[in-house]
């Protein structure tokens, strides 16, 4: 959310915990209250009413495992609240205190400043998606660990060698082989429950999807933009809702550059005068996300002449020992941008 600070005389700087907010309040010359009271929006919108009815309020909190209580409760009523990032708030180097107090008072510094970098806030609808990917992704780990688990009491056990490690996928005819395996009965006792585990993660994968399908198809637009994304190469429905849940609404999209920067596959850069430095990528964002959008480049690139064309001038550019590895990055750079034009305009890619 852009804002001015010149549009606002009181600006209220917030740092949310389970049981209290600590408030911070200033106008545009000094601070003006610090006080603490319980965490109820409820409490923070009577005391901006009663204290500073007849002008205008922002106000502003971290990010946090609140959620967006207070968020949609102030703006609810009028009242602008924005939320930030913790890594985006400036550091001091020689910072050694750090407690609610300061934070706040952090906080509404940089909104009477007018530099404060907000989040956006997703729609209800993209709220509720982001909640089942999420759950999705909880029982996809859950699967990985389980796995994991089993392979290292068969290498413990010296069983490993009894039986084909799979290569992929867990098939039904494995973990029939599994269950087979003899073993002495306490391992037999260990590798059967760490059995449920992975068949009750699956099971739960499968019911999640199967929400999500629902779900999508209940909100059309989200339906539709997740048709869109479809249209590119290697992007199928876990990876478009994935895609959605985090993005949220693309009208709300500012710039092409934006997703780029959002999933952390823009380039570092330190330059000065004439010089340009330049290194790797700046990794923010969500890694699961930069993942899938890597993996999603080696399939796309199988498909698409231009974008193989792309990877290859990449490549050829760098020491063969990183040249695969700079290109394919750089062919999921440029896959947001693609995914920015289709949601933006509202259509399918068209490969070349």
């Amino acid at each position: 959310m852009a804002y001015n600070p010149k549009e606002f005389d009181i600006f209220i700087g917030v740092d949310v915990d389970q049981k209290s907010f600590v408030v911070t309040i200033k106008d545009h010359e000094h601070m003006m209250r610090l006080l603490k009271i319980p965490a109820n929006p409820e409490n923070l919108y009577h005391h901006i009413r009663n204290s500073y009815n007849n002008k205008k309020v922002i106000c502003a909190y971290e990010v946090g495992g609140t959620g967006y209580r207070l968020h949609d409760y102030l703006c609810e009523r009028d009242i602008p609240c924005l939320m930030v990032s913790p890594p985006s708030l400036p550091i001091a180097p020689n910072a050694r205190v750090k407690n609610n107090r300061l934070d706040s008072e952090k906080i509404v510094n940089e909104l009477q400043k007018g530099s404060l970098p907000s989040i956006r806030v997703p729609d209800q609808d993209y709220r509720e998606l982001r909640h089942l990917v999420r759950c999705r992704e909880d029982y996809v780990k859950m699967s990985r660990v389980a796995k994991q688990r089993i392979k290292g009491l068969l290498l413990f056990s010296n069983l490993h060698t009894a039986i084909k490690d799979p290569i992929q996928n867990w098939s039904s005819r494995y973990i029939q082989e599994l269950k087979k395996l003899p073993c002495s009965p306490a391992t037999r006792q260990r590798l059967d429950l760490q059995l449920q585990d992975l068949a009750y993660a699956r099971e739960h994968i499968l019911y999640v999807l199967k929400e999500l399908k629902s779900f999508c198809q209940q909100h059309p637009s989200i339906d539709r933009n997740i048709h869109y994304l479809r249209s590119i190469p290697g992007i199928g429905f876990v990876t478009a809702t994935t895609l959605m849940a985090n993005i949220g609404d693309p009208r709300h999209l500012n710039n092409v550059t934006e997703l780029g920067s959002f999933i952390g596959l823009v380039p570092r850069e330190n330059s000065t005068g004439d010089a340009q430095r330049r290194g790797s990528i700046t990794h923010l964002g969500d890694r699961a996300l930069r993942s899938i959008l890597i993996e999603v480049a080696w399939t796309t690139i199988r498909h698409d002449k231009r974008l193989e064309q792309f990877y290859n001038r990449i490549r050829t550019k760098h020491h063969p020992s990183i040249g695969a590895r700079k290109a394919i990055v750089a062919v999921a750079r440029k896959l947001t941008m693609i995914i920015y034009r289709v949601l933006k305009d509202q259509r399918e890619y068209v490969s070349h």
